[in-house]
């Protein structure tokens, strides 16, 4: 109800902006060329906020994703080495060399090209395989 009210009143704002701007009195159409160009104007400063937004997120959005996968990879390995799980521990450390080189291929980069993100995506698929063979032996074996 409220979302049809709001449509309904945007309509009738841009209905009522249109007929000043093409039909009303030279008042009304030097208000209504005022509001467009304050309209395209902030729809261009959104626009910007946007792509800088984006550069923002491509410059450091994979750093953070692998320095967390590393952070993950010390907290497993604490859990494998109180459960003496040597072959889980070699996993761990496998998966940490796999970061560490895709860390230094991502440096210096400006973008994610599609054979690394296919790494990383491939990367992330293992480790949390690993957690859920990790989370499968910690259960306790179902009663009879």
């Amino acid at each position: 109800m409220i979302r049809t009210l709001v449509k309904l009143a945007l309509l009738l704002v841009l209905g009522l902006l249109a007929y000043n701007y093409f039909l009303g009195t030279p008042e009304e159409k030097a208000q209504s060329r005022e509001i467009v160009g304050k309209a395209k104007e902030l729809a261009s400063e959104a626009w910007k906020l946007l792509k800088t937004e984006r550069t923002k997120m491509q410059e450091g959005k994979y750093d953070d994703a692998l320095n967390r996968l590393e952070s993950l990879y010390v907290d497993l390995r604490n859990v494998a080495a109180e459960a003496h799980d040597s072959e889980t521990l070699q996993r761990l450390e496998d998966l940490s060399q796999r970061r560490k080189e895709l860390q230094r291929k991502l440096s210096g980069q400006d973008n994610l090209t599609p054979a690394n993100q296919k790494k990383l995506s491939e990367l992330t698929a293992d480790t949390e395989d690993l957690m859920h063979e990790m989370e499968a032996k910690s259960q306790p074996p179902a009663p009879y």
